[in-house]
């Protein structure tokens, strides 16, 4: 059983691609991943048993630009095109894993000259995504690259060719795959929805209590990830204005962005005059969020409700559930079904800074609620069935099909 992945990034990190090769390498398949090369690694390497190859397809911003423009201008890339044949063959690979829709359309190209079965995992909605991804953004280069490849209808055509001309396709929440049937009219049966669930495991990192050295006797509010123009985090920073009035309410944020990024929301905490009260630190090590996320009053998930956040559901939802404190979720579909359905927290209406002050008051004010709230959340995750434990289940049952379909038809 030898499946081949392919990434348009480097890695690691990545969490997904880590959780889905754990689980199919445990269960006994052989995985075979090509990723784009950083400078210092090895073109060729095995990590936990996945064998990696690497390739040179971008080293800066300005490079990784170029390619970007090249896959938005054909749908395929070069690089990945003039590699895969001689790995697939190399590693005997009938079934192809495509992380993502960029090289959906290189793999499909590929299908063409060499027998394959293709699945699509698509992370996100990643059309809608390019709407929000660089609003942000100053430089004119990165404007300019956008303005002119980066077109979300043109992308939103190429996912119905991916997702109607894939053999199957991976969504990680319902609301994806609804989205897939009615707008693109695909067949649901091809495909199966294997989510952004924690892995147990992450329980069993040691609490470091330093890591809020600084905030003690201090009601933490904690954003935790990746920082962008969907995630909301301007949200919870204007949000802060209306909290001036309990000077032990601060706002931790952890986790990095672009320069462009953290340089707007800086802006944005000044103008909001809450420059005592929000607090940027950075990124962080994997291995400390547990405890960032366990010790903090609240695990905030502010997100931008539109077509992109509210077909995608992010990892930090179920680790924060996991780590028993109570969340404030966006109104974000996703989000609202999941909190609203194991009552692990509370919603406010996305985009609406004075509706999340007003949630965080009634945190604040309401110890027994907030225990309550983190303890059915621990619940439903560490005890219930919302963890990787139980999803992977449904990613290995889906390759053992696939793959005695591949050999009955051989």
């Amino acid at each position: 059983m030898n499946l081949g992945m392919i990434l348009n990034a480097p890695y690691p990190p990545d969490m997904r691609v880590k959780k889905e090769t754990d689980a199919l390498i445990k269960a006994g398949f052989r995985i075979h991943l090509l990723c784009l090369r950083r400078k210092h690694d090895a073109y060729e390497e095995e990590i936990n048993g996945l064998k990696i190859s690497r390739i040179d397809a971008g080293r800066n911003n300005y490079q990784l630009a170029f390619w970007d423009s090249v896959i938005a201008l054909t749908f395929k890339h070069p690089r990945f095109m003039k590699a895969m044949p001689d790995w697939i063959k190399k590693n005997n690979i009938s079934v192809l894993h495509v992380h993502d829709l960029p090289l959906a359309g290189t793999a499909l190209a590929l299908r063409k000259k060499i027998p394959l079965q293709i699945v699509v995992d698509l992370h996100e909605n990643y059309p809608e995504a390019l709407r929000t991804w660089f609003e942000w953004k100053k430089g004119l280069i990165v404007k300019w690259k956008n303005k002119l490849f980066m077109n979300p209808d043109r992308w939103t055509k190429h996912e119905r060719t991916a997702v109607l001309e894939s053999d199957y396709v991976i969504a990680v929440v319902e609301e994806m795959k609804k989205r897939l049937i009615q707008t693109h009219h695909a067949a649901p049966d091809k495909i199966v929805i294997v989510s952004n669930t924690e892995d147990k495991s992450f329980l069993h990192q040691p609490i470091d209590p330093s890591v809020y050295e600084n905030f003690e006797n201090k009601f933490r509010i904690v954003y935790s990830g990746g920082i962008g123009p969907h995630r909301g985090v301007d949200t919870a920073i204007e949000a802060m204005h209306y909290l001036k009035a309990y000077p032990d309410i601060e706002l931790i944020i952890i986790g990095s962005g672009s320069r462009d990024v953290i340089r707007h929301l800086q802006n944005v905490t000044k103008a909001a005059e809450v420059e005592d009260h929000v607090h940027f630190l950075g990124y962080q090590p994997f291995d400390k969020f547990y405890s960032f996320m366990h010790l903090a009053d609240v695990n905030i998930i502010p997100h931008k409700s539109n077509e992109h956040t509210d077909n995608t559901i992010p990892h930090k939802l179920f680790q924060s559930m996991m780590s028993g404190r109570p969340l404030l979720v966006s109104s974000s579909h996703p989000l609202k079904r999941v909190v609203n359905a194991t009552s692990s927290g509370l919603v406010f209406n996305a985009n609406n800074p004075q509706d999340f002050a007003a949630k965080i008051l009634l945190l604040y004010q309401d110890k027994d609620l907030c225990n309550t709230l983190g303890n059915n959340g621990k619940r439903a995750t560490a005890n219930g069935t919302l963890n990787w434990d139980a999803e992977q289940i449904i990613l290995v049952d889906f390759y053992k099909r696939i793959f005695n379909a591949v050999k009955h038809a051989v």
